[in-house]
């Protein structure tokens, strides 16, 4: 409810979008993480990289997005110095798009492969030759959160740089 009538100020903070995914990675990691103790769905996903997906969901997803969030916030405030929004901005998206591109590929393929060993018909190797497009999705959505952290990087040194006398 804190939002409530208050989501057009979403659109020109740079650091509410922070704080916000934050939130939602919160809950979409604790629904998943009850999902996985079902019996069923933990015998698909247990051995998979399920588990890297859904740890870097809430991992990267709840901490990193909130620690910026907060560093966002606080910094400029101790410093008196504010990042560009343009790389604020391109610091935000491709950290949210690298990480979508990252986990649901790895969640979606390893429920494939987790079925697939349930099934029992196909030998070991077959399940890592249907993983290879996921990884692949994976090196992708990796590659742009580490942009993601070059553009932090350059965003926190704006901030803390100290001007020459």
């Amino acid at each position: 409810m804190t939002f409530k009538g208050s989501w057009h100020k979403l659109s020109g903070s740079y650091t509410l979008p922070f704080y916000l995914i934050g939130i939602i990675f919160y809950f979409t990691g604790s629904l998943q993480g009850t999902a996985e103790a079902f019996k069923f769905t933990n015998l698909v996903w247990h051995f998979t990289d399920f588990t890297v997906a859904h740890s870097h969901l809430t991992m990267y997803g709840i901490i990193c997005f909130m620690l910026w969030g907060f560093i966002y916030t606080v910094v400029p405030r101790l410093t008196g110095k504010e990042p560009p929004q343009i790389t604020v901005g391109a610091h935000f998206w491709l950290a949210l798009i690298g990480l979508l591109f990252y986990t649901f590929p790895l969640m979606y393929g390893s429920t494939l492969r987790g079925l697939m060993w349930m099934e029992g018909t196909k030998s070991f190797i077959e399940s890592v030759e249907l993983m290879a497009p996921y990884w692949l999705w994976r090196a992708i959505g990796g590659s742009l959160m580490w942009l993601s952290h070059i553009l932090f990087a350059y965003n926190f040194y704006v901030m803390v740089k100290r001007k020459k006398r």
